[in-house]
């Protein structure tokens, strides 16, 4: 019997990113659970995403961008047959990762796109989303994606007190070359953590832009 599927989106997003990629995926016969975080704080997301694991053993986790970070927290201690980081954040024990994020190379596209709200959340400027997130999608779903992202609240990320699961459960990271969102020398200092990695080319949401490609490395690791 296969693995299950969780997958969970990265910042500004929802659930509604990986329709693309939960069809492919139920279409092989793979359970998928595309978890909608709340957005509200870090903390929130990861309880979120905990209790989503619990419920699903055995289960390979995707976490895409922000995601990353969400589920090497989440998965301390939890039933999972192996993590995969789309072109995501894939924090250690004792890091400070946004200091990592800020001495790293500047993904530019994703840094102009950023406007801080009245109440303090982070939202996406529409006119730029495109370069940011978007810049290899068909035009008519990025135009879809943007009406359809979130503000964010932003706080410090939270610090991982204790070893990450990535180094007891297996680990593919999938490296995207033309991000600009998160850089892509970003990402292989990160991927260097993991037990696999594989590059391919384009931009910040293959789940949208090459999401066939994105399912193939999934279903390898769920037969």
């Amino acid at each position: 019997m296969s693995s299950p599927i969780i997958l969970v989106h990265g910042a500004w997003h929802g659930a509604w990113c990986f329709e693309k990629l939960s069809n492919l995926l139920e279409e092989q016969g793979i359970a998928t659970t595309a978890v909608n975080l709340p957005l509200q704080g870090t903390e929130g997301d990861i309880d979120m995403v905990r209790g989503v694991i619990a419920e699903t053993p055995g289960a390979v986790v995707l976490g895409h961008s922000y995601g990353g970070l969400v589920i090497t927290h989440a998965s301390a201690g939890m039933d999972i047959s192996h993590l995969v980081y789309l072109c995501a954040v894939m924090p250690d024990k004792g890091e400070n990762v946004d200091e990592v994020v800020a001495n790293a190379a500047s993904a530019t596209s994703l840094g102009q796109a950023m406007v801080i709200e009245a109440d303090g959340s982070v939202a996406i400027n529409p006119d730029l989303a495109v370069a940011a997130f978007y810049d290899d999608c068909d035009p008519v779903e990025a135009a879809d994606s943007i009406r359809r992202l979130r503000p964010q609240v932003m706080e410090p990320f939270p610090v991982l007190s204790e070893e990450p699961a990535w180094r007891d459960i297996s680990s593919t990271y999938v490296l995207c070359r033309e991000d600009k969102a998160l850089h892509p020398d970003l990402q292989r200092d990160f991927a260097i953590r993991a037990e696999k990695v594989v590059e391919m080319p384009g931009a910040h949401s293959p789940f949208l832009s090459r999401p066939s490609e994105v399912c193939d490395i999934l279903m390898a690791l769920v037969e």
